[in-house]
């Protein structure tokens, strides 16, 4: 496998100074293991006759769909997950259809499944509402490799929320891309919870085209050891009085680094449209590295647009209070660690899988 398709990947839409190293990032000795068909069984059952589930390997009907919208990680990397994709699957619902059961997928490497190629299409009808949850899990501590595309398409009216969960180990390699084309009156949520992987690269395209469209992009992240996360979040603001919402939330430990590129665009026509980005770092090292670039862009004068971003240490004194209180350092960061997380542990509605995630950050805590 070559080794340029990691160059340059995770583009910042507008490029900055070079000298500050954040426009993309290139990624050296990436393991790619042989791209086999994936042997386990992960499609999910559909809850009604009103959602069809259906594999998209070999499924040439949905290659190239939504071309015209720029998304994913890179451009060698997007075509293996549409090309040479090993899993993957299309969601689609009836319209009216209100479904409150998830829909849950998980893809777990292993031995025989080093390298996970998805290719996910769900398709929201008009009027429908429905949840997907995506986990990508590895087996003791193999060197896995994840390359995931998920497109998301809302129809006038609809809703659909899409949780991916990450909790690959600390071998592993993780390039996750999203795309959300939203059209009016309609609305996608997409909650991303990046938990492990040597390198974690995601990226998530967002595009409010319909008047009245709605859209948030939540990530939440915990880093650890010598990890790299690497995040490129756009939202586009097409239609009118379109609303778009950035929030990334996450710990740093140990040596790790992090780069958050979040991008709120308002494009020519998106009047009385409203967009907003957060992102908020918690540094549990002095050696842990924290660097993020909130950029808004406006082609347009009737609009709203907010950023925030901010990295900083906890409070010693209110750790204190609570080390007082009879709780160890550990279990104090911890309690500080899943407050700063709740609003996006919420989001995800099942409660064995909020448990499983603070669990994991548990151990990777006591691991510090």
């Amino acid at each position: 496998m070559q080794q340029s398709m990691f160059n340059n990947i995770n583009k910042i839409p507008v490029r900055t100074y070079r000298w500050l190293q954040v426009n993309d990032i290139t990624l050296k000795d990436v393991d790619v293991p042989e791209i086999k068909p994936y042997n386990k069984d992960y499609l999910p059952s559909s809850p009604t006759s009103d959602i069809t589930i259906q594999s998209l390997v070999n499924n040439v009907k949905f290659i190239n769909t939504n071309k015209e919208y720029q998304y994913g990680v890179g451009e060698s990397l997007s075509s293996m997950a549409e090309t040479d994709n090993n899993c993957g699957m299309v969601i689609q619902s009836s319209k009216g259809v209100q479904i409150s059961e998830p829909i849950v997928a998980e893809f777990k490497a292993d031995e025989d499944n080093k390298a996970i190629i998805d290719r996910n299409i769900i398709i929201a009808e008009e009027n429908s509402s429905f949840t997907v949850i995506l986990q990508y899990k590895s087996e003791n501590d193999i060197s896995a490799f994840h390359n995931g595309v998920t497109k998301i398409y809302a129809k006038p009216g609809s809703k659909v929320n899409v949780i991916k969960i990450q909790t690959l180990n600390d071998n592993s390699n993780h390039f996750d891309a999203s795309l959300a084309v939203v059209e009016g009156n309609a609305e996608v949520n997409v909650v991303s919870i990046e938990l492990g992987g040597k390198n974690s690269i995601t990226s998530s395209h967002s595009y409010l085209v319909g008047d009245n469209s709605l859209a948030h992009a939540d990530t939440m992240y915990f880093g650890s050891g010598k990890r790299y996360i690497d995040m490129n979040y756009v939202m586009s603001h097409i239609g009118r009085r379109a609303k778009g919402n950035i929030l990334a939330k996450g710990v740093l430990l140990d040596e790790c680094e992090k780069i958050f590129r979040g991008t709120i665009d308002f494009k020519k026509g998106s009047v009385r449209s409203k967009g907003r980005e957060e992102e908020y770092a918690m540094l549990l090292s002095p050696k842990a590295k924290s660097d993020a670039v909130p950029l808004l862009l406006c082609d347009e004068d009737d609009v709203e647009g907010e950023h925030a971003a901010s990295a900083g240490r906890i409070d010693e004194s209110k750790l204190f209070y609570l080390m007082s209180r009879g709780f160890s350092e550990k279990e104090a960061k911890r309690i500080f660690i899943e407050a700063s997380f709740a609003p996006i542990l919420d989001k995800i509605p099942v409660e064995d899988l909020r448990e499983t995630i603070k669990l994991d950050i548990k151990r990777r805590l006591e691991n510090e």
